[in-house]
């Protein structure tokens, strides 16, 4: 059963950026809610890495370092390829649901999904859709009428 969760996220995958490409964005979007929410394998993926438990913030992952313990020899300099980690992979499908909100246009929602990550991507996304939700509020305050704009300044 496992196996048919890891194929269905796959397929999610492929299909949000399928219907990206093609500009459905809205199809994009229910694509990847549901890849979100489908349930992570417990054995792969341990409480403290999972984005639910809100306790454990991404603060572990961002600290931890890939240190290479042995020195190459002299006069030999290589450049090592980046291996994705399980956390990453996680990461990446919160990217694509944030992503599919950016371009509904919803800035705020997929500000808040990004909210923990850290990749350069979705740092990038959120840092930007920020921007765009600060400067439309600027731009068009009529547009944005907020009735509780109190609440609404713990989501940055």
């Amino acid at each position: 059963m496992m196996g048919s969760k890891e194929s269905c996220r796959n397929e999610l995958r492929t299909a949000i950026r399928q219907l990206s490409d093609r500009c459905l964005y809205s199809a994009a979007k229910w694509a990847g809610e549901q890849l979100v929410g489908i349930e992570q394998d417990p054995a792969k993926y341990t409480p403290s890495n999972t984005r639910f438990q809100r306790g454990s913030s991404s603060i572990r992952r961002r600290f931890r370092t890939n240190d290479i313990n042995s020195t190459p020899t002299a006069g030999v300099s290589y450049v090592s390829t980046p291996v994705m980690e399980e956390d990453e992979a996680v990461d990446s499908d919160f990217y694509l649901l944030a992503k599919s909100y950016f371009d509904c246009r919803e800035y705020r929602r997929a500000a808040h999904v990004l909210r923990d990550q850290i990749g350069k991507k979705s740092v990038f996304l959120r840092c930007y859709a920020l921007y765009l939700v600060c400067f439309l509020l600027m731009c068009m305050p009529h547009i944005f009428y907020d009735p509780f704009p109190l609440l609404s300044l713990h989501m940055f």
